[in-house]
C-alpha cells in the first residue's frame, strides 16, 4: 500500500533578479512547494489563482516595488493573512520599521543566511498553523479539546526547538550582516587607492618620457616629487584605513566563528566589535560613548561577549533611539576584585512597566505580528547566564532611558588564570 503524501507549504518567492530566486530555491525545494515571480505583477497573479503559505518578497523591484505588492496583499480579505517577510539589501532600522508598518512579519537582510532564513520561514509557518489550531479549538472545543491540547503541545516543543536554532545561528547571521558592511566600507578607501596608485603611474610614466627625450626640467622634477609626496601621502593614509578595519573584523569574525575561549582586553575588543559595526551605525545621528579603561584583562569567550555587545547595540538604534536624532549609548566597564561590571546606559524613549517586567521572557515582544519574534533579548539573557556564567538586569524609566548592567566573571570558570 502507497503511504499518503505529505503536504508541503507553498512558498512563493519574489525577486527581480532570477539569481535571487534560484539561490532560495536551492535552499527550499527540499521542504516545500516552490512557486516564483520575477515582478509584482506576477506575484499578485499567482496570488489571485493559488494561495501560498508564506512569501518571501523582495523589496526594490521595477515598476512595482515590494512595499505596493504588500499593500495590496494586506488591503485584499483573501490576501491579507499570507505571512510577509522582506528579503532586502537595505539593512537599516527605517526599512525594517516601514516593512512592519505594512503588516510584514519579518525582515531579513542579503545576503541571506541559509540557517537562520529556514529558521525564520519554519518558524513563521509553526506560528501560523498553531494559530489556526488555536482557532478550530475555540470552534469545537466541548468534542476536541483532549487531541487539540496534545497538538498544542507538539507544536509549543517545536517553537521551542526554534528559538534554541535561533539563538544558536545569531551569531552568523550577524557575521554575514558584518561582512557586509565592511565590504562597503572599504569601497571607498580602496577605489581611492586605486584612483591614487593610477594617477602616480601616468605621472611617472610622464617623467620618464621627459627623461628619454631630454626634456626634463627642474621644475618639471620639482613639480613631480611634490605630487609624489602628496600622492604617497594619501595613498598610504587609505591603506592604513583599510588595514585597520581589516584587522579589526578579522579578530571579531574568528571570535564569532571559533566561540573559543582566549584571554583579551575587554577594552579593545569593544572598541573593535563597535569599529565593525561603523559601516551600519554611521548613517545615524546617534553616537556610542566608550568609557572602559585599559587593562581590564579577561580570560572568556570574546565571541558570545561580542554577540551580546552588538544586540544590545543593535537594540538601542532600532528601540531605544526610534523618533529620535540624539541619541546616546554610553558603555562603561569597570573590574570589581574577580568581577567586571559592564553598563550600556542610552537616553531613549524607556519602556513602560508592564513591558519592563516581560523583557527576558522568549516571545515577548511589543512588535509580535509585525515582525518582532521577542527571542533579541532572550538570547542575550542566555548568552549572559549561561554560556559567560555571568547575570544581567534592567531598569528603564519611561521618556529618559534604559540602563542594562551585566556582571561577568573575569575568568570564566575552569579557565586558567
Amino acid at each position: 500500500m502507497t503511504p499518503p503524501t505529505l503536504h508541503k507549504p507553498t512558498l512563493l518567492l519574489v525577486d527581480d533578479q532570477i539569481l535571487n530566486i534560484q539561490l532560495l530555491h536551492h535552499i527550499f525545494h527540499d521542504d516545500y512547494t516552490i512557486c516564483s515571480a520575477t515582478t509584482g505583477a506576477q506575484a499578485l497573479a499567482l496570488c489571485a489563482r493559488q494561495l501560498p503559505d508564506l512569501i518571501l518578497l523582495d523589496v526594490v523591484m521595477p515598476v512595482m516595488d515590494g512595499h505596493e505588492v504588500c499593500t495590496q496583499l494586506k488591503a485584499d480579505p483573501r490576501t491579507r493573512d499570507i505571512p510577509i517577510i522582506f528579503v532586502t539589501g537595505h539593512n537599516n532600522p527605517e526599512e525594517e520599521s516601514a516593512a512592519l508598518r505594512l503588516g510584514a512579519v519579518d525582515f531579513i537582510s542579503k545576503p541571506v543566511n541559509a540557517s537562520v532564513v529556514k529558521a525564520r520561514v519554519s518558524s513563521q509557518l509553526m506560528l501560523r498553523q498553531t494559530l489556526r489550531q488555536v482557532q478550530d479549538l475555540n470552534q469545537n472545543l466541548e468534542t476536541r479539546v483532549a487531541q487539540r491540547t496534545a497538538e498544542l503541545q507538539q507544536a509549543l516543543e517545536h517553537l521551542h526547538h526554534s528559538q534554541e536554532e535561533l539563538a544558536h545561528n545569531a551569531a552568523n547571521a550577524t557575521l554575514s550582516t558584518m561582512i557586509a558592511g565592511v565590504s562597503h566600507e572599504l569601497h571607498t578607501p580602496l577605489g581611492n587607492s586605486k584612483m591614487v596608485a593610477g594617477t602616480l603611474a601616468e605621472h611617472t610614466r610622464d617623467m620618464v618620457r621627459d627623461l628619454h627625450a631630454g626634456l626634463l626640467k627642474r621644475s618639471g622634477l620639482e613639480h613631480y616629487m611634490e605630487q609624489m609626496t602628496e600622492g604617497v601621502a594619501l595613498l598610504q593614509r587609505n591603506l592604513e584605513r583599510s588595514v585597520e578595519l581589516l584587522a579589526d573584523f578579522r579578530q571579531v569574525a574568528a571570535d564569532q566563528a571559533s566561540e573559543q575561549r582566549r584571554q583579551f582586553d575587554l577594552a579593545p575588543m569593544v572598541h573593535e566589535i563597535l569599529h565593525t559595526l561603523s559601516p551600519s551605525l554611521k548613517r545615524h545621528p546617534h553616537k556610542v560613548v566608550i568609557d572602559i579603561p585599559d587593562g581590564i584583562a579577561m580570560d572568556s569567550l570574546p565571541g558570545p561577549l561580542g554577540q551580546v555587545v552588538i544586540n544590545l547595540v543593535n537594540n538601542a538604534y532600532l528601540h531605544a533611539f526610534e523618533g529620535r536624532t540624539n541619541g546616546v549609548l554610553t558603555i562603561q566597564g569597570r573590574q570589581e576584585g574577580a568581577q567586571v561590571q559592564l553598563a550600556f546606559i542610552d537616553n531613549g524613549v524607556g519602556m513602560a512597566p508592564d513591558h519592563l517586567a516581560k523583557l527576558f521572557v522568549p516571545f515577548f515582544s511589543t512588535k509580535i505580528g509585525k515582525g518582532g519574534t521577542g527571542l533579541g533579548m532572550a538570547i542575550v539573557r542566555n548568552l549572559v547566564g549561561k554560556t559567560l556564567g555571568g547575570r544581567i538586569t534592567v531598569s528603564s524609566v519611561l521618556g529618559e532611558g534604559t540602563r542594562f548592567d551585566l556582571v561577568l566573571p573575569r575568568v570564566l570558570p575552569g579557565a586558567a588564570v
